[in-house]
């Protein structure tokens, strides 16, 4: 597999979240759908801030030779297959109409993978647990679709699509960390 495809749960780079909370027996499958749903958005902002897919969507409507160049051309040529597929689909240039479209591929791609690869490496899983945990994620990756939805828009216009907002670890001062110290000690 490509190593910037948006699908790709099972790579070591992305979806790190998720995994760790697969791998937590403690977690809810809902806490562990919500970590997929947030690394897909993630992942998802990240691929399509290097490059806008509104030159695959052109290219869509021309001969199979400028296709074929437009595609090889992008970065993550997943997503320039998931909006020349859209297209063929939807046989329509209306841009909110391919990212629906792509939003769907993308989510049953996400589901699908993430079953799979849930069903071979989570070790405390049971099938009644693992049937939970892919209900969840489902339901979860559908309720971000909007998101996905709105991502997609904006990369198909052109427009910039902003950096995804980490959020940032506490810096402790001095104090805190004598106080932290003296109340572990005590």
């Amino acid at each position: 597999m490509a190593e910037n495809e948006v699908l790709d749960v099972g790579n070591r780079r992305h979806y790190r979240h998720w995994r760790a909370a697969l791998a937590d027996p403690k977690l809810t499958a809902s806490e562990v759908a919500e970590c997929l749903s947030q690394d897909l958005i993630l992942r998802l902002r990240s691929a399509l801030r290097g490059q806008p897919l509104l030159l695959i969507l052109k290219a869509c409507g021309q001969d199979r030779e400028t296709l074929q160049a437009a595609i090889t051309s992008c970065k993550d040529r997943t997503l320039a297959k998931f909006v020349e597929n859209a297209y063929a689909i939807t046989k329509s240039n209306d841009v909110y109409l391919i990212a629906k479209k792509i939003a769907d591929l993308i989510v049953d791609g996400v589901a699908d993978r993430s079953s799979l690869y849930a069903g071979r490496y989570d070790h405390h899983a049971n099938s009644v647990s693992h049937e939970v945990l892919e209900r969840e994620s489902l339901a979860k990756l559908e309720a971000c679709k909007p998101e996905i939805v709105g991502l997609l828009v904006a990369s198909l216009n052109a427009r910039p699509i902003a950096r995804a907002r980490i959020a940032t670890k506490r810096r402790h001062t001095g104090k805190s960390m004598v106080e932290t110290s003296l109340r572990q000690a005590q």
